[in-house]
């Protein structure tokens, strides 16, 4: 029998029944969250202090802590920041430089009929010890000339190369006629 009731109001009185249905819902729903939310409140407050007066504790020894390495601090710093402009110049000056890898491949494009290069050595940019004068960088090429005129020729062609300023040979390379080891040293230009 209760599969077949029948609501016998009005329509108008039914949807007006049901919408307090419906807000008396929503306003126990609301009571309940509101109830809810206070009870974790309260419940939380209690974990807030602990955490603040922690909070509290903590500053204070981060403050003492940064009172004591001050001054220590200060003089490692001022070490390291020394050490460090001095590595900072080294990176502006190597920034600076041709690569050795491109000088040696423009040395070898010079000709050199009748020599046979052995080595090349470089020498970045130095510091001279005692002074603040900076020593140019430097090349040095050695390896055997078959003659003279060869060893010559090949000299006046390096101070040809556009980086290089100074072609040094020593004079006594000159003392054999054939078969000459040799040693260039090439002072490049800044």
């Amino acid at each position: 029998m209760n599969e077949y009731l029948t609501n016998l109001l009005p329509i108008d009185r039914q949807k007006k029944l049901r919408r307090s249905y419906y807000l008396r819902l929503f306003v126990m729903s609301a009571l309940l969250l509101a109830l809810l939310f206070s009870a974790a409140a309260i419940l939380l407050f209690p974990t807030y202090l602990t955490l603040s007066s922690n909070e509290d504790a903590k500053r204070a020894e981060l403050a003492s802590a940064e009172s004591r390495l001050s001054s220590a601090d200060e003089k490692d710093l001022s070490t390291r920041l020394a050490l460090l402009t001095g590595n900072a110049k080294v990176l502006e000056t190597l920034a600076t430089a041709p690569s050795p890898s491109h000088l040696i491949g423009s040395l070898l494009a010079v000709p050199r009929p009748g020599i046979t290069v052995s080595g090349y050595a470089y020498t970045p940019v130095t510091t001279a010890k005692g002074s603040t004068k900076k020593l140019p960088a430097s090349m040095s090429v050695t390896g055997m000339a078959a003659t003279r005129d060869a060893l010559r020729n090949y000299q006046l062609a390096l101070q040809e190369v556009p980086f290089v300023s100074v072609a040094a040979l020593p004079v006594s390379a000159y003392a054999q006629s054939t078969d000459i080891f040799f040693t260039i040293t090439l002072t490049l230009t800044p």
